[in-house]
């Protein structure tokens, strides 16, 4: 059977692991872990970048990030999920109201009958367009800690207990989004991007207890400190309280789908665009790097034909998603797509899952990556049979690891397999010749969406810590 619509929930920085049905021990997820029972939940889903800009390309456009250009938007000639379902006939919306990076701008919106991006839900001047005393001085404030020191912002917005700067709660997208669905009367696809448990991960808003402010604040000035072992449960905890949330929101959209009698008839997909680190290899949030904590993600199909529950512990790649979910659709995927449908996999018809799986991100040294300084650096891994390589063009750093025996990778064993660490560096120097013999086609046509270089831009980004 065929689905007729289609629903695909992406949860920004949201951990494999952060699941209750895959044994989370911070966050319970009831929804989700009912939606996996009823369906396919993907235990080795990979990500092809480890932050939004870098792993957006691959969902809604099948391109890897270098591809796209990863900053710049997505190149205008090749086609968008969305351009590829509404072509179709469906109707489609988009709502995205926290994430600056998945804009008009940027792309985001080509073939969204309606979208509603950051942009229309925040007033672009911001604090810039205020002038004077405080206001003026907490905005230089915040802009300088932010380019300097992630702890350090985050330590502030703990201290003024802040929502990530700007950050909308589900409870906005949820309530839009099952009105929306209220006045459909045809196929359609929906696309709802959360934000809540992104970074900072502050105490839930109307439960912000003296426990729980102050918990956040000794996590905080743990991790300012460098001092990551006391901040962890800590933080995760909270972390776990944001999950569960968005898992809250997620249960109010199954239940109107169901309300409405669409649920049989609707593939809903939940995924993220990248994971979290918490404190392993030293690092917290989200940037250019490209561990399993960043770019496993959690990934469960749900509807006609996806019958459950089925666990499927073969590698895929987000990049192979959009292919996949208009083949559920019966739709066949544009020529722009580089990623292959595992759909014949989540029906259990056939299929292997992906063999080989890279991502990719670029940084500007030492793997940080800061708004204003040039991206000069690549650090690219690739993921074959239980094992995976990194290597990072920056000091020609290279990383081997067993996952079967080393699923944290906290041992790099390149030195004691030179064979296979060869074999790599020969696939990923052929991926990376590939990728840019292709973005040099897009770039020579010279039609990108790009992101806007304006002050107000730089502030929103700098609140999420990405400055």
């Amino acid at each position: 059977m065929t689905a007729e619509n289609l629903v695909l929930i992406t949860v920004d920085a949201l951990r494999h692991d952060a699941l209750g049905c895959v044994g989370s021990s911070y966050a319970s997820t009831p929804n989700l872990n009912a939606l996996a029972l009823n369906g396919v939940l993907f235990e080795q889903a990979i990500s092809n970048g480890p932050r939004t800009q870098a792993s957006f390309p691959s969902i809604m456009g099948s391109l890897y990030p270098l591809v796209a250009g990863e900053r710049r938007g997505l190149p205008l000639e090749a086609t968008t999920l969305a351009e590829a379902a509404s072509g179709t006939g469906l109707t489609t919306a988009g709502f995205n109201p926290s994430n600056p990076f998945l804009t008009r701008e940027t792309g985001y919106d080509r073939g969204f009958d309606l979208f509603i991006d950051f942009w229309d839900v925040h007033d672009r001047r911001g604090s810039a367009g205020k002038t004077g005393g405080l206001a003026t001085m907490k905005k230089k404030i915040h802009d300088s800690i932010g380019r300097q020191s992630l702890g350090f912002l985050m330590l502030l917005q703990a201290l003024l207990l802040e929502e990530g700067g700007q950050n909308l709660t589900g409870r906005f997208l949820t309530d839009r989004a099952t009105a929306w669905l209220q006045a459909q009367d045809g196929p359609f696809f929906l696309w709802l991007h959360f934000m809540d448990v992104h970074f900072p991960y502050q105490p839930l808003p109307g439960r912000r207890t003296f426990r729980d402010r102050l918990s956040f604040l000794n996590g905080m000035a743990g991790l300012t400190a460098g001092r990551p072992a006391p901040a962890v449960n800590a933080l995760k905890r909270l972390y776990g309280d944001r999950v569960d949330l968005v898992d809250g929101y997620i249960g109010e959209i199954i239940d109107s789908l169901k309300d409405l009698g669409l649920k049989e008839k609707t593939t809903v997909v939940v995924t993220s665009d990248h994971g979290e680190q918490l404190g392993e290899h030293g690092r917290w949030a989200h940037g250019p790097d490209l561990h399993e904590e960043l770019i496993r993600v959690p990934l469960i199909l749900s509807g006609p034909g996806l019958t459950g529950p089925r666990r499927i512990d073969r590698q895929v790649e987000l990049l192979g998603l959009a292919p996949t979910l208009l083949d559920l659709l019966g739709i066949p995927a544009p020529p722009s797509f580089l990623g292959s449908s595992f759909a014949p996999l989540a029906l259990a018809r056939s299929g292997n899952g992906s063999d080989i799986i890279f991502s990719e991100t670029m940084h500007c040294g030492s793997r940080l990556s800061r708004s204003g300084i040039s991206d000069t650096f690549t650090v690219s891994s690739c993921r074959e049979a239980g094992w995976k390589f990194i290597h990072d063009t920056e000091d020609n750093g290279e990383e081997l690891y067993d996952l079967g025996a080393d699923p944290d990778e906290r041992t790099n064993v390149v030195l004691q397999h030179p064979d296979r660490a060869a074999h790599f560096r020969h696939l990923i120097d052929r991926h990376r010749r590939d990728t840019s013999s292709l973005a040099s086609a897009y770039e020579c046509d010279g039609k990108r969406s790009s992101m806007p270089d304006d002050a107000e831009m730089r502030r929103r980004l700098a609140a999420l810590g990405y400055l």
